[in-house]
């Protein structure tokens, strides 16, 4: 009778559980670390869309191989190729008799990847050792993120990149690179505060965006483009094969109008290669060759 009692609390038991899992929307997952078997797959669907069943049959073979061969198998079922080194790291804790947290772009199978936060815990029952697992969905909370990360490197206005994320990225290029022929483009307009002053704020705005989006014509999609503040811009053109090259591009864009009221540009520009390249340095050059063209208005001068 009590056999029977203890039974039917732990069926009882197991639907809870089921419930609130799949209230939580989260998948509970069991493995047998000496067996090297998954026993246990709860409410895979809800983020994958593949049963536990399938998923406990799919990896069911691969229990068979040698433990590095087994753990490679696995990881390839689950997880995407750039997070597996966040995926050993729980294991050696799961050894160590530790519990972990991680990251990870995961799937079951074919499936599609799935941004998740995976939390992990080894558990010693009668001798066997275990490890019990919580994956979580975070795809939306990630795709958030991403989205407020991009936002925080563009300048709202233009919706080009700011001043900080252009300094960011030039860093990172320059570090990168050994004999690319780098252009670095400082400009502004010419008289631009006798606009604001003679049509209002308004107009100067539009005049800002109007010169804005012909960068964004004027340049490849390979170069880099910010908004310095104000008035001012800065490009980055990558790989150059000549000064000409650059030249050529930044006359025709001063030559051509981008606002009603043909208030002109004026550029400064410098040129580096490879690693002798230094961002603070061709940055000083550059707003010297804007501050001698600034005189002459309308035209460049190369540092």
């Amino acid at each position: 009778m009590k056999d029977r009692e203890q039974a039917k609390e732990l069926i009882n038991y197991k639907k809870r559980l089921q419930v609130a899992v799949r209230a939580a929307g989260v998948c509970i997952f069991e493995v047998d670390i000496n067996k090297q078997l998954y026993t246990y797959f709860e409410n895979s669907e809800a983020i994958f869309g593949v049963s536990g069943e399938k998923i406990l049959e799919d990896v069911r073979p691969y229990s068979t191989l040698p433990a590095e061969e087994y753990q490679k198998k696995v990881t390839a079922y689950f997880v995407h190729p750039e997070d597996t080194k966040a995926v050993n790291k729980a294991f050696e804790a799961i050894f160590k008799g530790e519990s972990a947290s991680y990251m990870a772009r995961m799937k079951a199978g074919e499936s599609q990847y799935v941004w998740c936060k995976i939390d992990v815990s080894p558990v010693v029952e009668d001798g066997i050792f275990k490890m019990i697992g919580i994956i979580s969905d975070i795809q939306e909370m990630y795709n958030k993120i991403q989205l407020l990360e991009k936002e925080s490197y563009l300048d709202t206005f233009t919706r080009l990149y700011s001043k900080q994320r252009f300094e960011a990225l030039c860093r990172s290029i320059f570090s990168g690179n050994t004999d690319k022929k780098m252009a670095l483009i400082m400009m502004d307009l010419d008289n631009f505060k006798q606009v604001n002053d003679t049509y209002g704020h308004l107009v100067g705005d539009r005049v800002i965006q109007g010169v804005a989006a012909h960068l964004k014509r004027m340049f490849r999609k390979q170069d880099i483009i910010a908004r310095f503040g104000g008035d001012e811009f800065v490009i980055l053109m990558k790989d150059v094969p000549s000064v000409e090259i650059v030249t050529e591009k930044i006359e025709k864009f001063l030559q051509e109008a981008d606002n009603e009221f043909n208030v002109t540009k004026s550029a400064g520009i410098a040129l580096g290669t490879g690693a002798s390249i230094d961002y603070d340095a061709l940055l000083d050059r550059a707003d010297q060759a804007l501050y001698a063209a600034k005189k002459m208005k309308n035209t460049y001068v190369v540092k």
